[in-house]
């Protein structure tokens, strides 16, 4: 079982709930475990279908994988480079 953590949410700037794990694996879903909570993480996955569908992704390819998570620290406030995976 996944123990509940408190986050500061670096896009809502509450301190919150966090989510219940990382949501991709490597650093990436790791920064996103330790700084996002869990109902700005709601809007992201709701806003990621656009993103994807906007941009034509397909995050099985890595260099489209790399883009929306580039996006997605941009919408979630996450500072720093995105890790190569």
């Amino acid at each position: 079982m996944t123990e509940t953590h408190d986050v500061a949410c670096s896009r809502c700037g509450r301190t919150a709930a966090g989510i219940a794990e990382p949501p991709v694996a490597g650093d990436v879903g790791q920064l996103v475990y330790d700084h996002v909570c869990r109902e700005c993480w709601s809007e992201w996955f709701e806003q990621s279908v656009n993103v994807i569908n906007h941009h034509g992704l397909n995050p099985a390819l890595r260099e489209h994988r790399l883009q929306l998570y580039e996006i997605m620290k941009e919408f979630l406030n996450i500072p720093g480079r995105t890790p190569s995976q």
